[in-house]
This record gives C-alpha cells, sequence and structure tokens, in this order.
C-alpha cells in the first residue's frame, strides 16, 4: 500500500506497488493463496539450516524528483558466496495466476535493486520454483543494475504521476464538509455521536447499547467518516443483515455527493452480482476474468465510477456487466479507491473470505463499524468451525480415484484415508461410551499435522488441472450443497474442509472441542473472542452496536474487546415513554420441565391481553412444538391466528397485517431468533403488541453444554455466556419489533415468571429495567393503558 504525506513529501511503498504500477494501477497485489503457505515455510525452514539468512526486511531511502520515498521490500532467501550474496526468491507454483512467472520475476529484480542500494553484494539473482510434488526448480535472472534502475525510473514516474492525483484528491476529501445526514440530531443521538468522535480521536473501541430509534446508524457513519476523510483513513460498515447495508448506504448518500473525492461503496457477495448462469470462475475460464486487468485498465471504468459519490454492488455490476468484466473483481479494485465500504460480516471476520489485501494494508489506520453486533460471536463460532461430511469425502474419494489424472487420484486418496480415520476412531468409541453420538475426544494430532500441508497440495494440484480443463467425469463438475447458494467445485470444497479442519486439529485444544460420529466430524470453537479481539483491534477506531448489547461488559467478553481501549455507552429509548408499555407476567412459568402444565394459561392469558384491543399483534415462542401446544388452547372466538411455517415466504403474511389494520384482531405467532422476530419492522399500526413467551433460551444440546463447560472453566459463568444472554438477546429483538419510529405507540408483554428474577432481569437493557411492569394480570394493565391512550404516562402497578 503507498502512504503518501504531502506536507513532508514523501511515499512509502512496497516492492508489490512497484509490480502494480506496471499494470497501471488496475490490479492489486493479491495474498498468495493459503494453500501455498505450508511449501514456503518448509523451504524457508530448509535454507534456515543451511545456513543462509531467511525473510530479510528491506527499508530503502531513495530520492526521487522532490518526493523522498521509503521503499519496502522482504528478501525471502539470502544465501552467502564468495563473490557476494545469492538470491532467492520463492514461488509456489502452479499459482493460478496468467502473469504469476513474470511477477516473481520483476520481484525478485527489485529486490536485489533494493539490496544493492542497501549496501548487499548481489552476486545471483533467482526465482525458487517450489513444485507440489516437493520438488524445487530454479529460474535464474540476469541482473543489470543499470536496466533494473532504469525499469524502476518509469515506475516510479507512474507512482509520483498517481501519487499526486490521489493526493488532490485527498486534498478535497480533507476540505469535504460532511452534512449530518437527517437534519438536526436528537437528544439521544447527540451522546452518541459525542462518544464516537471521541473513539474516533483517540483510538479505542466503543461499546454501544443503542435502542430502535436513536439512529445509531447515523450516529455512527457521521463522526467515522469526517474522520476518515480528515486523515485519509477508510471506513468499513459491517452487518449480518442485507436491510442495514441498505440503510447504511442510503445514509452515505446523503453525506456524499456524487461528482465529489469521496466514495461510498458496497460489496456484496459474488454469486449476487454475477452474470453467469455458471459461475465460470469456480473453474477460472470464466471469459469475463480473461486478460482481467489489461481491458480493465483500457476502459477507464475505475476512474469513473470513484466519482459516482455512492454506489450498491448492483450499480457497479451493471456497469462492469455492459463491458463484459467480472463484477466482483472490478468492486474489489474499486474498493481500493473508497472511503467506506459496506458490507456482510464475512469480509472482515471470515478467515476464508475476510478482503485480507484492504484489510491487511492499512492495518492499524482504518475505521470499524459493527451493526447487530450481538450476533458476531456465533457468526464467527460458525466460521471458525470446521466439520467433514465422511460419507461426502468417500464418495468423492472414490470417484477420484477412478479419474487418469494422478492429481485427481492423490486427492482421492487423502479424502478417503481422511474419512476412514475418522470412522475408525467414531467406531472405537461407540465401543467405548455408553452415550449415542457424537462422542467428545480430541483429535490424534499425529495424524492431522500432515494432512494439512497435503490438503494444500492437492487443491493447488486439482485447480491446475481444471484452470486448463474441465473434469471428463460429471460428478465433478461444480455445482451448489445443501441449502449454500454458491457454485462450488466439489474438491476444492471437501480439500478445503479437510485443510481448515487438519489446522483446527492442531490448534490450542482448550479453543476447540473434537466431536465425532460415524458420519460427520466436527471441530467446534468454544470461544471465537480471541479471533475476534485481534481484528477489531487491527483497526484505529471501532464502534460495536446494537440494541441488544446488554450487559455491555459480558459482550466486551464475547467479542475480545475488554480492556483500558474500550468504552461503553448504554442509551435510553428515544421514543415517548407514554407510548409504550412493557409488561412481565409473573403468573406464567415457560421452563422445559413445567412449560406443558402452563400451556393453558398462557393461551387465555395472551386471548384476554388481544382482546383489549383489536389489531395485529406478534406472538414469539421458544419452539414450533410449544407454539403450536398453546395455539391449540387458544379459547374459540380468539384471536384470528397466522403461524409461521418453517421455511415459507412471509410476504403472504405481512400482506394480510397491511390489510388488516385494526379490522380484526390477527395473531401471527413464530419463534424466537426466526425471521419474523429478528430484523424486520412492524411500524405504526401493521403491529400494535408483542408477546415474548420465554426467555428465548438456546436449546440445551452437546454443542452448547460444551460451550457452557468452557465459559464455567474459564469465568465461572458458564450458563450466563452459553445461555442467559443469548436467550435475552432474542427475547429483546423480538420484543423491539413494534416500537419502530417516535408515533409508533404499542405493548410489550413478557411471558415468564423469570423475567422478574435478579438474574434474568438484571441483564435486560436499561430501559427495559426501569420501565417493566409486573403483573399477575397483564390484561387489564393493557385495557388501562389503550383506554388511557397516546401522551398518557402509566405508572407501575404495584402488583
Amino acid at each position: 500500500m503507498i502512504v503518501a504525506d504531502e506536507s513532508a513529501r514523501t511515499l512509502s511503498l512496497g516492492v508489490e506497488d512497484l509490480l502494480d504500477a506496471g499494470e497501471h494501477g488496475a490490479g492489486f497485489a493479491r495474498d498468495e493463496a493459503p494453500e501455498a503457505a505450508p511449501l514456503r515455510a518448509e523451504a524457508l525452514a530448509q535454507a534456515a539450516a543451511s545456513g543462509a539468512r531467511c525473510q530479510v526486511a528491506l527499508e530503502v531511502p531513495l530520492t526521487w524528483r522532490e518526493w523522498t520515498l521509503h521503499v519496502f521490500g522482504t528478501a525471502d532467501v539470502l544465501r552467502p558466496g564468495a563473490h557476494g550474496s545469492s538470491l532467492e526468491q520463492l514461488r509456489v507454483v502452479p499459482d493460478g495466476g496468467p502473469d504469476g512467472a513474470g511477477r516473481a520475476l520483476e520481484r525478485a529484480g527489485f529486490t536485489a535493486l533494493l539490496l544493492s542500494y542497501a549496501g548487499e553484494s548481489v552476486a545471483r539473482v533467482a526465482v525458487l520454483e517450489l513444485a507440489l510434488d516437493g520438488s524445487a526448480s530454479r529460474a535464474d535472472l540476469v541482473f543489470k543494475r543499470e536496466a533494473w534502475e532504469d525499469l524502476l525510473r518509469g515506475r516510479l514516474d507512474e507512482l509520483a504521476q498517481r501519487a499526486e492525483l490521489e493526493l488532490g484528491r485527498a486534498r478535497r476529501r480533507r476540505t469535504l464538509e460532511v452534512p449530518f445526514p437527517f437534519g438536526e440530531p436528537r437528544p439521544v443521538q447527540e451522546a452518541m455521536l459525542r462518544e464516537v468522535a471521541g473513539a474516533a480521536a483517540s483510538g479505542l473501541v466503543l461499546l454501544c447499547a443503542a435502542p430502535t430509534g436513536v439512529g445509531k446508524t447515523a450516529a455512527a457513519l457521521h463522526p467515522f467518516l469526517c474522520d476518515a476523510l480528515a486523515h485519509d483513513r477508510r471506513v468499513f460498515f459491517v452487518t449480518s443483515r442485507g436491510s442495514q447495508q441498505e440503510l447504511a448506504l442510503e445514509t452515505l448518500r446523503r453525506m456524499l455527493p456524487a461528482g465529489g473525492p469521496a466514495l461510498g461503496l458496497q460489496i456484496s457477495a459474488k454469486e449476487r452480482v454475477c452474470p453467469q448462469e455458471r459461475l465460470g470462475c469456480v473453474e477460472r475460464r470464466c471469459p469475463w476474468g480473461r486478460r482481467f486487468v489489461e481491458r480493465l485498465t483500457r476502459t477507464g471504468l475505475l476512474d469513473s465510477l470513484e466519482t459516482r459519490g455512492v454506489m450498491s454492488a448492483e450499480e457497479v455490476a451493471v456497469e462492469a456487466r455492459a463491458h463484459e468484466l467480472c463484477p466482483f473483481e472490478v468492486t474489489l479494485r474499486l474498493a481500493q479507491r473508497a472511503t467506506a465500504v459496506v458490507c456482510d460480516f464475512n469480509y472482515v471476520f471470515d478467515p476464508r473470505v475476510a478482503l485480507r489485501h484492504l484489510l491487511n494494508e492499512a492495518s492499524g489506520r482504518d475505521l470499524l463499524v459493527v451493526d447487530e453486533a450481538h450476533d458476531l460471536p456465533e457468526r464467527a463460532r460458525g466460521a471458525l468451525s470446521p466439520a467433514l461430511d465422511l460419507d461426502r469425502l468417500e464418495s468423492l474419494g472414490t470417484c477420484l480415484e477412478l479419474q487418469i489424472e494422478p492429481a485427481y487420484q492423490r486427492a482421492g486418496e487423502l479424502l478417503r484415508e481422511v474419512a476412514s480415520h475418522c470412522r475408525g476412531g467414531a467406531e472405537r468409541l461407540a465401543q467405548e461410551r455408553e452415550s449415542v453420538a457424537p462422542w467428545v475426544e480430541p483429535p490424534a494430532r499425529g495424524f492431522w499435522e500432515p494432512v494439512a500441508l497435503r490438503a494444500a497440495v492437492s487443491q493447488m494440484e486439482t485447480q491446475a488441472l481444471v484452470a486448463h480443463a474441465a473434469p471428463l467425469d460429471s460428478r465433478l463438475a461444480p455445482r451448489r450443497e445443501g441449502r449454500d447458494a454458491r457454485l462450488r467445485d466439489p474438491v476444492q470444497s471437501a480439500l478445503a474442509d479437510v485443510r481448515d479442519f487438519a489446522a483446527a486439529a492442531e490448534a490450542d485444544p482448550d479453543q476447540f472441542a473434537a466431536l465425532w460420529s460415524p458420519d460427520r466430524a466436527s471441530l467446534l470453537c468454544l470461544d471465537p473472542a480471541p479471533w475476534l479481539g485481534t481484528r477489531i483491534k487491527s483497526f484505529h477506531a471501532a464502534v460495536l452496536m446494537s440494541a441488544t448489547l446488554a450487559p455491555l461488559e459480558h459482550h466486551a467478553r464475547l467479542l475480545g474487546v475488554e480492556g483500558p481501549r474500550s468504552l461503553s455507552l448504554e442509551l435510553p429509548c428515544p421514543f415517548p415513554r407514554a407510548n409504550r408499555l412493557l409488561l412481565a407476567s409473573t403468573a406464567v412459568d415457560t421452563r422445559f420441565r413445567v412449560r406443558s402444565e402452563h400451556a393453558a394459561e398462557l393461551a387465555r392469558t395472551i386471548a384476554r391481553c388481544a382482546a383489549t384491543r383489536r389489531g395485529n399483534w406478534l406472538a414469539f415462542f421458544p419452539s414450533f412444538a410449544f407454539r403450536d401446544e398453546v395455539v391449540a388452547h387458544l379459547p374459540p372466538g380468539g384471536p384470528r391466528v397466522l403461524l409461521q411455517l418453517p421455511g415459507a415466504p412471509v410476504e403472504p403474511i405481512f400482506a394480510r397485517l397491511r390489510a388488516n389494520r385494526g379490522a380484526q384482531t390477527l395473531l401471527v405467532c413464530g419463534v424466537h431468533g426466526g425471521v419474523l422476530a429478528e430484523g424486520v419492522d412492524y411500524p405504526g399500526e401493521l403491529a400494535i403488541g408483542v408477546f415474548v413467551v420465554g426467555p428465548g433460551l438456546p436449546k440445551v444440546e452437546l454443542e452448547r453444554e460444551l460451550v457452557r463447560a468452557h465459559f464455567e472453566r474459564e469465568t465461572g459463568a458458564g450458563f450466563e455466556y452459553a445461555y442467559l444472554v443469548p436467550g435475552l438477546a432474542r427475547a429483546v429483538q423480538a420484543g423491539g419489533r413494534v416500537l419502530r419510529g417516535p408515533d409508533d405507540v404499542g405493548a410489550i408483554v413478557l411471558l415468564d415468571r423469570r423475567f422478574a428474577e435478579p438474574e434474568y432481569f438484571d441483564r435486560l437493557p436499561g430501559w427495559w429495567r426501569d420501565e417493566i411492569v409486573l403483573s399477575e394480570d397483564p390484561a387489564r394493565e393493557l385495557a388501562a393503558f389503550w383506554r388511557g391512550g397516546p401522551g398518557r404516562r402509566l405508572q407501575d402497578s404495584g402488583a
């Protein structure tokens, strides 16, 4: 990454920037594929053992025109010799890139030039090509200092010209006045704006519990955007929900004008913007990716798009399709020029798909906003928990072993060997244990240590085959697996799963639990906090926000950010208090062992409460089974029930709610954590009340119990971390569906006596604790609330 200091007229750049200049800035240096890392590490270890100097870091000051340059590079291997050092730069082949050999030679030549500037006598220069079968070959390079200096001058001219252009845009960005996107900030919003600005100025992490209506998206983005423009940073806004991405983009559009010097950009999943029915890039034969850099440079598309102000991923895709260029690759290159990037959690926190080229190049400089941060630990746990489908590995392995190509045969042998090892372990545990599968036992590290390298090599070997010709066997063709909408190469996917599993099997055993079954093996990440904390703290400053971050200290621990660099902010509900009623019934109990005994009483309570006013009501239950049990007890003549069915579209339900508007009483019955309970709004009369049946504790199962045991050992609060707070987050999310704007009038009815118990009550959001009315007869409180209407301040019943 090129870093320019205009006042000092200095440029800091790396050898990779010199290589990119040869591509006229259209490309970027991709990280070496993860599969190549073991081969590279092994070669470096062998070189060091033979007496060579390895990974020698270089920083060479140069003067170029009116610029002072600091050029960075790394010499992979330096071997001493009688007439000077021999430089070897490593390259794992095949690397999947048509220009890989050319870049490798240029990298070696420029590195040798830097060594000579640093006073090192370089006698020989070579690229050491590491083949997948373990062999190595040399590609010698003629190093004539004068010739490489001529090439360097040409590249520096290109970089200096680009730096001048970018500095001009940076000057314009620093003078850009960013308007607050929605008129004057509300009082509660002002408090958040001050804290976010302070976090940006001081380089801190802010955890913010911000209820619906605070305007947290604008309150987070405005100060961070101002700081980014002033200090040449980039803002990442990440969230788990598409609706929140749209809100972030709309907020940015109100602050970043078209034709200005700053760009806001959305990055979406490749399969959502790809115009191909079959993702040809999976097979590396997509025509829209051929000669990509050359064709992109010729169009001038990046220069055109970076002046658009704010662009969604689909808007970029439309422009890219017009030039028959890969939309996803265009978006990634455009992101290098963006001031604000809006994307899913995955692109920052999932090791497989994180935007390493963007995140690493500005480590410690950029700003991060995590919306719906309460969702992040579970998402990260899933991303960090590899699993193996043993039937899939075995059948795919058998198919591969029947192929002609030795690379496919070796991959098949590996997959079958892994499946056999896992099945054998499961069979042994079935005989030794009295319990049913899955069984918990640490992985045999001696088996898994070489598997990671073998899987990485097989990935590269088989990918090289696919890049040149499609597999003759249709069973090896790319396909979609299960509910995953992405098109995947089954061989690459299986080998990646094996590689990830093997790498996790070698990790700290206290951080993972291994589960074995006859048909499945999995490694459960017990605590993603170390990974999350490292990633979050790699940013200059961060805001982690949600309406359900209570208690804040608990979420700081789960997100890995507790400590002196972190601040906490809990905000009150900004809506008129007279327009809402929070009730907790103390007459019912939904604990699993007694819930059936209370099903009839729950049904009567819901029916009586819904009868206090016609309109649309919501009810969210711990499970579909218990929901159906309660619904069966609803009295005749009660509300008309609409059931959420697993996997069914929700639009028909919303259509019924929109059509009703108080004509009759409709009761929508769903589940905690379901599509109707989180991430959707019911503003105005779309819903006037919600019943939250129970605190939404996760189901007791082996994986959850392992997480509980881990946190019990670590903190002494296993139940709180594994069940209580995640469950209450679901309950608060469900309860928050009806109060979405300052004019909404609605009621939240909590149906479980546990909400009144200190263990549960104390972990609810502060404004809930301040307002909850405890009652054995919530229908009476509701009737009084509706009679009072908007503007009436309610008093606690004292019940």
